[in-house]
């Protein structure tokens, strides 16, 4: 016997599934444009990045600047030095974070014994 109401529901979770599939291509595929994009606007030049704050890791320093040369972090602090030629970016009201990589984290979902994964992901997003 065809039950019309069980078949909807899972169609309705299907679709969602492949929505959620789809949303999260397209976040890869634009964070790998943005990451790309940033490669190319840091090679073989030197810039200046002036932040409103930057986090060390441990502490959050204001008047702090990170001078990257070549595509890399070669000092972070006051008073850094500079050549003549460095292009320089200011980051208003921005905090930076030298050297962080997070590429994946679930810091907002809840725990499993609370609310049920398929929950928080198929129904919440």
């Amino acid at each position: 016997m065809w039950n019309y109401e069980e078949q909807t529901i899972s169609l309705r979770l299907s679709v969602s599934a492949v929505k959620i599939l789809i949303m999260k291509m397209i976040c890869k595929f634009l964070v790998l444009a943005l990451l790309l994009n940033v490669q190319v606007l840091f090679s073989q030049t030197t810039y200046l990045l002036k932040p409103a704050r930057v986090f060390d890791g441990e502490q959050m320093h204001t008047g702090w600047n990170v001078l990257v040369k070549d595509n890399k972090i070669v000092a972070v602090g006051e008073n850094i030095s500079v050549e003549k030629d460095v292009k320089i970016i200011e980051l208003k009201n921005c905090t930076l974070l030298p050297g962080l990589i997070e590429g994946h984290s679930h810091l907002l979902l809840h725990p499993y014994n609370e609310t049920p994964w398929n929950d928080q992901v198929l129904k919440e997003s």
